[in-house]
């Protein structure tokens, strides 16, 4: 039941994807995309996995080795019930070893009960192909939440270039390329200050992908907020909204990971961080006299907007977020 749940959940079943598949190509995507860092890559992107489990919980070795060969996952026996406070400050110190320090930790505590923890985080760093001049940032009113009455000042980085763009009904979107131009990040900036809800409510992943075709070459004035997003958040509500609800009942079958009885999941909790700043390659002129006949529209993204960074030949979306508060 639990992994007929979760394949229809995660879009599996309808894609007709078989489970072989769904492992070899995420070992596939781990090795290839994720733990980046070559710095001609232009982008850094580093994951840390990690299965965590009691000495009183018996874990199948299929799934072990599962874990370790396809998912690059560390497997630790540990002993949450007489030692959880070592065992959570060991936890954070893995992950900010893995992360080069910018996630100091996952976990505050952890209860003496706990059986079996599944750790991920992820830290994301692009530098763009064309940067953005930290002489031309300036304080500016970003319109938290798409109020007036909420704008608050924050560094507006501003540049005109030749960039991939459209403008779409009631939006307009902005392509970012990152050095190697392999990552981009989308921007999809809602015409209206308040009218990001209604733009998230209309996208799927596939309109998201014929957005990216209909871009095209114009010179565009963008002005952008530098941003830090830290996300850490416990996604057992996000993870029932999508139609998995038997993986967190006290009957679950999980007997392809174990032949214990009796095992729920309790909590799931994800972190990420995303930076974005001036950072980038030599800036590219622009150049072409019928470019320098064109009016450049305004990309002015002083409002709530939504972005998504997409590995290109894949198109894999690596990240995709809101920015609404600043």
């Amino acid at each position: 039941m639990v992994t007929k749940e979760l394949r229809k959940a995660l879009g599996y079943e309808k894609a007709n994807l078989s489970s072989d598949l769904v492992h070899v190509t995420f070992n596939l995507f781990l090795s290839e995309i994720l733990n980046t860092t070559d710095s001609s890559a232009g982008y850094v992107l580093k994951a840390a996995n990690a299965v965590l489990v009691d000495k009183r919980f018996e874990l199948l070795e299929k799934y072990r080795n599962n874990a370790t060969e396809l998912y690059e996952a560390v497997v630790r026996d540990l002993d949450f019930s007489r030692d959880a406070p070592e065992v959570v400050e060991e936890i954070n110190s893995w992950v900010r070893e893995k992360t080069d320090g910018e996630i100091e930790k996952l976990f505050d505590d952890l209860s003496p009960s706990t059986l079996l923890v599944l750790l991920n985080a992820v830290y994301f760093k692009g530098t763009w192909k064309t940067q953005f001049d930290p002489a031309d940032t300036r304080d500016e009113i970003f319109f938290n939440n798409g109020l007036e009455l909420e704008g608050r000042e924050v560094p507006l980085m501003h540049m005109t270039s030749l960039f991939l763009y459209d403008s779409i009904d009631n939006f307009q979107v902005l392509e970012l390329p990152f050095k190697g131009e392999n990552v981009s990040m989308f921007i999809l900036l809602p015409n209206k200050h308040d009218g990001l809800h209604s733009l998230e409510d209309s996208l799927t992943p596939e309109k998201l992908a014929e957005i990216q075709e209909r871009l095209e070459d114009t010179k565009v004035d963008v002005s952008l907020p530098k941003f830090k997003l830290d996300f850490d958040e416990e996604l057992s509500e996000e993870i029932q909204a999508i139609g998995a609800n038997h993986i967190f009942n006290a009957d679950a079958d999980f007997s392809g990971m174990t032949p214990s009885t009796g095992v729920f999941v309790s909590e799931i909790r994800h972190k990420a961080i995303i930076e974005v700043n001036e950072e980038g390659s030599e800036a590219a002129a622009v150049t072409g006299n019928l470019i320098d006949r064109m009016k450049s529209p305004q990309f002015r993204a002083d409002h709530p907007f939504f972005f998504a960074i997409v590995e290109k030949s894949s198109n894999m979306i690596l990240f995709m977020g809101r920015v609404n508060n600043l």
